[in-house]
């Protein structure tokens, strides 16, 4: 059928529309993202630092660090906002495979453990007594605040960022399994800090890859937010507790001097996730 002049149809060889462009953000700006987050915690932490206790001024860190840079990408989201960004419940039945992903921990502490006997880090010493300061566990009061930070506020704030902003934009231009990647990878660099050598670095940041890509793929199966931020917060609870128990149940390679996690811890906890993940994928 030949158009009449001035009609609306389009000419031949303009059949179809110009695709749709691609949700924000895309892999270059979702790095950037990642970066002023990475920035803005250990200057924010240094200047609440004075005012207050190691532990509380990291917590105000990652809300007004990472926070604030998840609020600045969030903007940036397409309508609708709250479908895109993951704001909404998943149903209970989900509940179980995400506690079997909670021996995420074993395999990823693990995975540094390797790492540090591979390329050992000059500054271990340092970064153990910096983290028993930020994380205290030797008092109920310091218990208290440490699981509130990194229970609590650290969750929420990465998540939105990661698993809210980033993720959804990388799934919607690369696809579900490469932008689940992407985002866990810089959820891990996210994880490395300024002031620490190549080979902390390194095994701080593939742990914290490792650890993204199970955080991904409970956002991206179930389509809720709320599962990455619960579970994530679980693992963190989880880590604090094995470290405040250390010398009543001492792990070797988790929570106690040793090269490596005991093999039949590692089997059992790849056994769980493997199944958590497994249950995850199936109810999908």
């Amino acid at each position: 059928m030949t158009p009449e002049p001035g009609s609306c149809e389009p000419e031949s060889g303009h059949g179809s529309l110009p695709p749709e462009a691609p949700p924000p953000p895309g892999l270059i700006e979702s790095a950037l993202f990642t970066g002023l987050a990475w920035i803005s915690v250990p200057l924010v932490a240094s200047l609440a630092l004075p005012f207050t206790t190691p532990t509380a001024a990291l917590g105000i860190a990652i809300t007004l660090g990472v926070g604030g840079v998840a609020l600045l990408g969030a903007s940036r989201v397409l309508p609708p906002q709250a479908e895109r960004l993951g704001l909404r419940g998943f149903p209970l039945r989900r509940g179980l495979p995400l506690l079997l992903l909670l021996p995420t921990l074993v395999l990823t502490s693990e995975v540094d453990n390797l790492l540090r006997e591979v390329a050992p880090p000059p500054d271990a010493h340092e970064i153990a007594e910096r983290t028993r300061e930020r994380v205290a566990t030797g008092t109920p009061l310091a218990l208290t605040e440490t699981l509130i930070v990194v229970a609590g506020l650290a969750p929420i704030a990465e998540e939105w960022l990661f698993r809210g902003v980033i993720q959804q934009g990388l799934v919607a231009r690369h696809g579900a399994v490469a932008g689940v990647v992407l985002t866990a990878v810089l959820f891990g660099v996210g994880h490395g800090g300024p002031g620490i050598s190549a080979q902390a670095w390194l095994a701080v940041a593939t742990a914290g890859f490792a650890t993204g890509v199970v955080l991904g793929v409970a956002r991206a199966v179930t389509g809720s937010l709320l599962a990455p931020i619960l579970l994530h917060g679980a693992l963190n609870a989880l880590a604090t507790a094995a470290l405040a128990l250390g010398e009543r149940f001492p792990v070797a390679g988790l929570n106690a001097p040793g090269a490596h996690v005991p093999a039949a811890w590692l089997v059992a906890s790849a056994a769980s996730v493997a199944l958590g993940l497994g249950l995850l994928r199936g109810r999908s």
